[in-house]
């Protein structure tokens, strides 16, 4: 019998439950669900995994004993809660029914009464009404629940029950970026994030949303002007566009980070930590015709995505994959992208969130620091290297750059940018530029 969406999302969700995966990807796909089945079971598991403390709170207001110790159990009632609470214009009836048959026999009973008692607490948001911050919620499609169990007074704790943040993560955020940012980062990680196609240098943005638009893909442009934003319609990924190499994903801020590397056509750069190639191909496509730029990544399985992705876009002829790093030459401008926590990416990243402790901060800027150093060797003298992450916590960022300034005292600090993620528009991230003395 073939798997339902709401089945494939429980059992890829259990799977992370019981640490049988680290990637809910992973899970989903090739279990011969396709199409819209499929996409329905994505956005199922990634939202439960975004809204799960959350989802449990309003669950413990009403299973007064707790949450069920099985875990097929306990991911089937945050299924059923999610439906209920965050896919707008699902039917309560439909949601409640098809859950409770993922339930096994003997305790269909509880999740049928557990999940009737939160639909009869959603009910409509009227116009220009205030919530009562500790006991209601807003929810898409001009609705709100009213909780049971009552949230916190205290702010920084109430965004991490709402927007489903380890309280010792929403503390961090708040003691580095205020509460006014903690609330922006809370809101863009419990959000689903957007998904911006970057033209290729070889078609102009508007010709490329005309394209997309004859395969019924709907976009917008961004700020950016090589941007668009999918916004609906058909998958951009199986278009003739898509094939025939006229963009590929980016969002706004790692476009931040990549369009800082000051090189120019005939340059020589490398890309230090390059998988799976997306910034790769900017730079290649910035050194041409004569330049070059030098892929280098330490898992060798994931060259493979920058072939790929080079081969799509037609760069073969400027990108060189390099499996050694010994082998990478002396160059104009080197990338380096580090490995970091994701702090500035949990509403695309969702499993993060959970693999994330307060010794990640400690442990990753030895790591950081020694690639940045890497870097810094491979550059001329006069040249640029480019320190970026995905993260938005000061120990990744400016303590790494401000201890690789003082093992360099020449080393001149350019430019550099700190970007918090907002919900709808662009991810979080960090970059930084800096010169080599001559």
């Amino acid at each position: 019998m073939a798997l339902s969406a709401r089945s494939l999302a429980r059992n890829a969700l259990v799977a992370l439950e019981r640490g049988r995966s680290e990637r809910l990807r992973s899970e989903l796909e090739g279990r011969g669900v396709e199409g819209r089945d499929l996409a329905f079971a994505f956005e199922l598991s990634h939202g439960v995994i975004r809204r799960q403390r959350l989802l449990d709170h309003v669950l413990l207001g009403f299973a007064l004993r707790g949450l069920p110790k099985d875990p097929q159990q306990r991911v089937t009632l945050r299924l059923g809660a999610y439906q209920l609470l965050f896919v707008p214009g699902m039917k309560a009836h439909a949601a409640v029914h098809e859950t409770v048959g993922l339930i096994v026999h003997n305790n269909r009973g509880f999740a049928n009464a557990i999940l009737r008692r939160i639909a009869s607490s959603v009910k409509e948001l009227e116009e220009g009404a205030e919530l009562k911050a500790m006991h209601e919620i807003a929810l898409p499609g001009g609705r709100k629940v009213e909780l049971a169990k009552r949230l916190p007074r205290d702010e920084v704790r109430r965004l991490a029950i709402v927007h489903s943040l380890p309280e010792w993560l929403a503390q961090r955020f708040a003691a580095q970026h205020g509460v006014e940012g903690l609330r922006a980062i809370a809101t863009a990680a419990s959000e689903t994030p957007g998904i911006y196609l970057r033209a290729g240098k070889h078609i102009e943005r508007a010709a490329l949303q005309a394209e997309l638009a004859v395969a019924e893909v709907e976009v917008e442009p961004c700020d950016h002007q090589r941007l668009l934003h999918w916004t609906g319609g058909n998958s951009p990924f199986a278009t003739p566009p898509f094939d025939k190499g006229q963009f590929v994903v980016q969002d706004p801020t790692a476009m931040l980070a990549v369009q800082a590397v000051p090189c120019k056509p005939g340059d020589t750069v490398v890309d230090l930590c390059a998988a799976p190639g997306t910034k790769t191909t900017w730079l290649a496509e910035s050194v041409q015709p004569d330049g070059r730029v030098f892929a280098f990544d330490i898992d060798e399985k994931r060259l493979g995505r920058i072939a790929e992705n080079a081969n799509r876009l037609n760069l073969t002829d400027v990108i060189s994959l390099v499996a050694k790093a010994a082998d990478l030459p002396m160059a104009d401008c080197v990338l380096a992208d580090v490995p970091c926590s994701n702090s500035g990416v949990l509403g695309r990243r969702v499993e993060v969130r959970g693999r994330l402790e307060e010794q990640t901060f400690s442990d990753l800027p030895k790591l950081q620091g020694e690639l940045l150093e890497q870097s810094i060797q491979l550059t001329k003298p006069g040249g640029h290297t480019v320190y970026s992450t995905c993260s938005i916590d000061r120990e990744e960022n400016e303590d790494v750059i401000a201890a690789a300034q003082a093992a360099h005292p020449g080393l001149e600090l350019v430019d550099s940018k700190l970007t918090l993620p907002e919900a709808g528009k662009h991810d979080g991230g960090f970059f930084a530029v800096l010169r080599a003395p001559n």
